[in-house]
């Protein structure tokens, strides 16, 4: 079993709540899109309840769900892209928090299918990162598609919907999530003023993902 840094459940409620309402603030998560999810001990998870104002948000709204997804309080509704959150928690154990935001450049990235080149140290993580088509809840096809691309970065575009970060705890997750869009939008004001951004020298690419910079 993964070892998880949330093995306090009332400190990992209080943990996705705070995040939820920074990710809420920064407008990456909407009023009822997006959610987040982390690994707790003994093959449990804590994620968003579904269709409910994140805003909002409090410790007790949310849900804890076994490995199949089933709510331990069959009076709570998960959210209905849980059994995205537990692919990706059964697929790569180093992961212990996801989040699936609306980020409005990140989405508008993938609708066009474009790449994140290497413009600043920020940019790095997501050089070889993936746009997949997924749209519908649970859709095992797009989940396996997702699954897949998260091997090559710690973030996927999903295409027609948002984006999805993953990290070893939620701080690094929620980073992704905010770092991604930062980049997006300064790659779009290059593309606006006409200018295609100059890109790293690739030898100081290598040294600052060598330094641990990124």
């Amino acid at each position: 079993m993964p070892t998880t840094p949330y093995t306090d459940e009332r400190a990992a409620r209080d943990a996705v709540t705070a995040i939820v309402h920074e990710l809420y603030q920064a407008r990456l998560i909407t009023s009822t899109g997006g959610n987040v999810s982390v690994r707790l001990a003994a093959g449990r998870f804590l994620i968003t309840p579904t269709r409910m104002h994140k805003g909002g948000l409090t410790p007790a709204s949310l849900v804890v769900v076994d490995a199949q997804g089933h709510p331990l309080d069959p009076a709570q509704r998960p959210s209905s892209e849980t059994p995205l959150h537990l692919a990706v928690y059964a697929a790569h154990p180093q992961v212990h928090a996801v989040v699936h935001t609306h980020a409005p450049f990140a989405t508008a990235l993938g609708l066009m299918g474009q790449r994140i080149p290497p413009i600043i140290a920020d940019a790095l993580p997501f050089t070889e990162m993936r746009s997949v088509y997924y749209v519908i809840p649970g859709d095992q096809a797009g989940i396996a598609r997702l699954v897949e691309a998260l091997h090559h970065a710690p973030a996927v575009l999903m295409r027609n919907h948002g984006l999805l970060t993953v990290g070893q705890d939620l701080r690094q997750a929620a980073n992704h999530a905010l770092a991604l869009e930062e980049v997006i939008q300064i790659l779009t004001i290059c593309r606006l003023w006409g200018v295609e951004p100059q890109t790293l020298p690739p030898d100081d690419a290598a040294r600052l993902r060598a330094l641990g910079v990124v």
